[in-house]
């Protein structure tokens, strides 16, 4: 009877105990309380950061997520802020909303030209340490402009900047290869690697970009301005130093195995272009130690289609074709010839991660090149290209009809 009775009483005690060790929703937020930062923007100031960031407007989201039409106004509205710490525009946002910022659906970080080339890392410590963003949003440069007025410019056919600026890239660098798809996890991550520098995609205004923050930008056939993926940036730690071409940042992507698919030109045998796409890229990378000096061995495959041919080439002969082929391949290795080679003598710095290849393949092996060379160790460094393009189909026509009409 005790026995049952103390099992009883136990019971009732822990049933009256264990739900103070349950923490709860402290820290919970209602939905109407918060204001939704889609994109920030940083840029240099006089004392300081200037901190830009784009809120959608709530009614916007409905209408999105509904389908309906919204309202007619704008959909998001920026708010800039002159501040010591990035932190602060935080504090200060409180004092012009009646929201709280919520960042946890930050889809674009544009960092200004201007504070990129001073140098970044102090400015991401806070979202790093901050638990409300996500680290998959992407980062960019604003090209010869700052952040404020990039997140300031309305898009036509994307209702919200920032996922406009999100999914842009995210399709760009997939089929061009003139861009990089950067999240801040990889930024920061590649700021700490070692042999290992860093590189963001440039976004520039084109046209008038005080004009492209009015509605009127997005009802015209032709914007007042528009914003357009150019360029890469080059870092060297965590300050920016220069800017690549497109010929140089699709070499870029080769060496570094971004390329998904790829178009280029190549001359026929009538000297005309024939225009070819590549499907599917894959790089891959070797060290080799060849008389105790790393070598880097790279080897390109690549799947692809022809397009488009200018001029009377026939193209059915497997002959005709593996000369394309040549060129295709020809092609590939100067691009990236042509990348490391520019790369070394503008900017001296390890944008495709050599030296991080070495490191993994025998540290002490980089700790002697360090010693003996520094950071001029790419200058030296044997870098073995070859490519391998395979091209599967012509189009629904081996020879093109232009060859009978000259005719």
């Amino acid at each position: 009877m005790q026995s049952r009775l103390r099992k009883t009483v136990i019971s009732m005690l822990l049933l009256l105990f264990l739900p103070m060790l349950l923490s709860g929703c402290w820290e919970r937020r209602e939905l109407n309380e918060l204001a939704f930062v889609l994109a920030l923007g940083l840029d240099k100031a006089e004392a300081g950061y200037k901190v830009t960031m784009q809120v959608v407007i709530p009614s916007s989201m409905a209408s999105q997520t509904s389908g309906g039409a919204g309202g007619s106004g704008v959909p998001v509205i920026s708010y800039s802020f002159p501040v010591a710490t990035v932190y602060e525009s935080l504090r200060k946002f409180n004092l012009t909303s009646s929201r709280s910022s919520y960042l946890g659906h930050i889809r674009v970080l544009v960092i200004g030209e201007a504070l990129a080339r001073e140098g970044v890392a102090d400015t991401l410590d806070v979202l790093k340490r901050s638990r409300e963003p996500r680290m998959d949003f992407y980062v960019m440069v604003a090209r010869n402009n700052t952040a404020e007025n990039v997140l300031n410019v309305l898009t036509p056919l994307d209702k919200l900047p920032a996922s406009k600026l999100f999914n842009a890239l995210d399709k760009s660098y997939k089929v061009s290869a003139k861009t990089v798809a950067v999240t801040l996890d990889k930024f920061i991550e590649d700021l700490l690697y070692k042999g290992k520098d860093p590189i963001l995609t440039g976004i520039e205004i084109q046209g008038d970009a005080q004009k492209g923050g009015e509605k009127s930008n997005t009802e015209r056939t032709s914007p007042n301005a528009r914003l357009r993926y150019e360029s890469v940036a080059v870092f060297k730690k965590d300050k920016m130093i220069g800017w690549l071409d497109d010929t140089e940042a699709i070499g870029c992507n080769y060496i570094n195995n971004n390329v998904t698919k790829n178009t280029g030109i190549v001359k026929g045998e009538d000297g005309k272009w024939i225009v070819i796409e590549a499907l599917t890229t894959t790089t891959r990378r070797k060290v080799k130690f060849i008389d105790g000096e790393p070598h880097i061995f790279l080897e390109v495959k690549a799947i692809s289609n022809v397009e488009e041919i200018q001029g009377t080439d026939r193209l059915d002969t497997e002959k005709i074709v593996r000369k394309l082929e040549e060129k295709a391949e020809a092609r590939i290795i100067g691009r990236m010839e042509q990348a490391i080679e520019q790369v070394n003598k503008r900017y001296n710095v390890d944008i495709f991660g050599f030296g991080q290849s070495i490191y993994r393949a025998n540290p002490k092996a980089w700790a002697r090149l360090q010693e003996r060379k520094g950071d001029d160790y790419l200058k030296t460094l044997p870098v073995h290209i070859t490519a391998d393009v395979t091209i599967n189909r012509v189009g629904t026509i081996d020879n093109s009809f232009i060859d009978q009409i000259e005719e």
